[in-house]
């Protein structure tokens, strides 16, 4: 079991690097734009992704929308969901108002790892409840084996008499 539960803890640390790298390649692109005290975040809730983002800027002249776009044109992860708070004003964007008001995404998307990971995850579960259950059948037959051998009636030793003298 705990090597069932280190497996499961190794896919999903690998998806999550991919996703933490991804967020701080959007957070570096965000700060090369002029924000500052970027903060970002993917979740995913019930098959709905949602990302995060809260930043601050001295120039007046930035919104929401100029943030939504770096999102929509650079990170490469699926989005239902966009919220964007920047200073004092938050928005939140539906994918589909972010293709009508940006166009296509600039940035080719890269395939949900969630469904990859719950079939990695569920492939092995199979293997080590298969892998359990030949061991529970291995150890019955070796019991069984044992019961009846110990219940054999033994034949005693053959007796030979004793030469004469």
């Amino acid at each position: 079991m705990r090597r069932l539960a280190l497996l499961i803890l190794l896919c999903a640390t690998l998806v999550g690097c991919g996703v933490i790298s991804d967020l701080a390649d959007l957070q570096t692109r965000l700060q090369d734009a002029g924000y500052s005290g970027i903060s970002t975040d993917h979740t995913s809730t019930n098959g709905t992704d949602r990302l995060e983002v809260r930043a601050t800027t001295q120039d007046a002249t930035k919104i929401p929308d100029d943030v939504a776009r770096i999102v929509w044109d650079s990170y490469p992860r699926h989005v239902d969901q966009v919220s964007v708070a920047l200073n004092d004003t938050y928005e939140v964007y539906s994918a589909d108002e972010l293709l009508k008001t940006f166009g296509e995404r600039q940035v080719a998307e890269k395939p949900d790892d969630d469904a990859d990971v719950g079939k990695t995850i569920v492939t092995w579960l199979i293997v080590a409840a298969a892998a359990f259950l030949l061991f529970l059948v291995g150890m019955i037959v070796l019991i069984v084996f044992l019961v009846r051998r110990s219940r054999r009636k033994r034949m005693p030793p053959p007796y030979y008499p004793p030469p004469h003298q």
